[in-house]
C-alpha cells in the first residue's frame, strides 16, 4: 500500500526551487563579470600598446601622445560597454542556462 509523502516533504521540494533560481542568475552573473574582466583587460592592455607603439615610432611630443589618446580611448571605452552589455545579456538569457 502506498503512502502520500508528508506535507512537510512538499513545503521543502517548493521552498528549494526558489533558492537554485537566484543562485544561477548570481553564478551567470559572475561568469559575466569574469568575461567582462578578461575581454576588458585585452580591449585596454591593445590600446595602451597602441599608444605606446604610436608615440616610439613617431616619436610623438605630448600633443602627439594626447591626439593618439583622443583617437585610441574612445572605440576602447565602446568596446569594453558593448562587451558588458552583451555578455551580462549572453548569460541571464535562460536560453543559454546549462
Amino acid at each position: 500500500m502506498s503512502h502520500p509523502a508528508p506535507h512537510s516533504a512538499q513545503a521543502k521540494s517548493g521552498g528549494s526551487s526558489a533558492t537554485p533560481a537566484s543562485k544561477t542568475k548570481f553564478v551567470a552573473f559572475l561568469t559575466a563579470i569574469g568575461a567582462i574582466v578578461l575581454i576588458g583587460a585585452e580591449i585596454w592592455l591593445a590600446a595602451l600598446a597602441a599608444i605606446w607603439a604610436a608615440d616610439g615610432f613617431f616619436d610623438l611630443a605630448t600633443v602627439g601622445d594626447l591626439i593618439a589618446i583622443a583617437i585610441i580611448v574612445p572605440p576602447a571605452i565602446w568596446a569594453t560597454w558593448m562587451t558588458a552589455k552583451l555578455a551580462i545579456s549572453a548569460e541571464m538569457n535562460p536560453e543559454n542556462a546549462d
